[in-house]
């Protein structure tokens, strides 16, 4: 057994050092856009999202709304409920809102910590399959944040606000050591996860008795079209994406994972991370920032849209992927 426990960690060494240096590189790419007048210069870019969602004169506080969420969902929501308390934006309106600024908020958690991971993990084809499925789901979302605001600036058109609200505590310029500080912080919270997560599974694969194990459960996850170590990756991935990636990653080294088996394996994670997160992390930020029952609304209406556009992802993933 020590032998098996030692190949293990040894082949979960060899992955980490794979995929460490770009997710470091990610997440110090990312602080540093966020820390620098450049970062929320990218306000302007996001007009045409605002745009496209028909705010009339809302158009611009919503752009940084946008520009927000790409840097900080969170923060980016704060400064939502701020403009909902100055009557610059009304409470029918909010979701819609919230579900347009998803696309942005999440294309930043694409580029700066799930393509540096999965590339270097998966491979060119198998990462861009997976990321492009990502990509379609929060594209769905979005649209449907879309026709919400839509349908409210047609229902409700005296809603248009006349001020436009200027976004405090902009930064001058990148200060290095806040860039720095955040950005390792952001990479300790992540390797926190990712690290000690890839050397237990690929401790726990390198055993025989586990092997055992998970041929036992092969027959019926093959009902759902699940290999058995699929549903490994679907738990290890509830309470954190990166345990599911560093999982797969385990799986996918060990053969215990096909390459074309990736893609429908973690969108079917993404739908029970999706509830999961839903409890532990959205519902209580949102109601931090809207309010007990808003935030609790907020949060379980937009999980009915998150829910079915994981779906149809996955869906596509059944299809494309055989």
């Amino acid at each position: 057994m020590t032998r098996e426990i030692l190949a293990g960690a040894e082949q979960a060494f060899g992955l980490c050092l794979a995929v460490l240096p770009t997710m470091l590189a990610g997440c110090l790419a990312g602080s540093a856009f966020a820390n620098s007048r450049f970062g929320l210069k990218c306000g302007a870019l996001f007009m045409p999202l605002a745009r496209l969602a028909s705010l009339g004169r809302l158009r611009e506080p919503i752009a940084l709304y946008l520009a927000l969420c790409f840097l900080s969902f969170h923060s980016a929501n704060a400064y939502l409920a701020s403009l909902l308390h100055r009557g610059i934006v009304q409470r029918r309106m909010i979701l819609g809102i919230y579900l347009v600024g998803w696309l942005p908020a999440s294309m930043h958690f694409y580029i700066f910590y799930t393509a540096p991971v999965l590339f270097p993990g998966f491979g060119v084809m198998t990462a861009g399959i997976v990321i492009s499925l990502y990509v379609l789901a929060s594209v769905l979302i979005f649209l449907s944040g879309v026709v919400l605001t839509r349908m409210t600036a047609r229902r409700y058109p005296e809603s248009a606000a006349t001020t436009t609200p200027g976004l405090p505590g902009e930064p001058l310029r990148p200060g290095w050591k806040t860039v720095l500080r955040t950005g390792l912080l952001q990479f300790r919270s992540i390797a926190g996860v990712f690290v000690p997560c890839i050397f237990a599974v690929q401790i726990l694969l390198s055993l025989s008795s586990a092997r055992a194990l998970m041929d036992g459960v092969g027959d019926m996850l093959l009902l759902f079209g699940l290999p058995p170590a699929g549903a490994l990756v679907t738990v290890t991935a509830l309470p954190s994406v990166m345990g599911g990636f560093a999982t797969a990653i385990a799986c996918l080294n060990d053969g215990l994972l096909m390459p074309s088996q990736i893609p429908k394996v973690l969108m079917i994670a993404a739908i029970g991370h999706a509830f999961f997160s839903a409890f532990s992390y959205f519902l209580p930020a949102n109601a931090a920032v809207f309010g007990p029952r808003f935030g609790t609304r907020i949060t379980f209406s937009s999980l009915v849209v998150r829910v079915p556009s994981l779906v149809v992802a996955l869906a596509v993933a059944c299809c494309v992927v055989m």
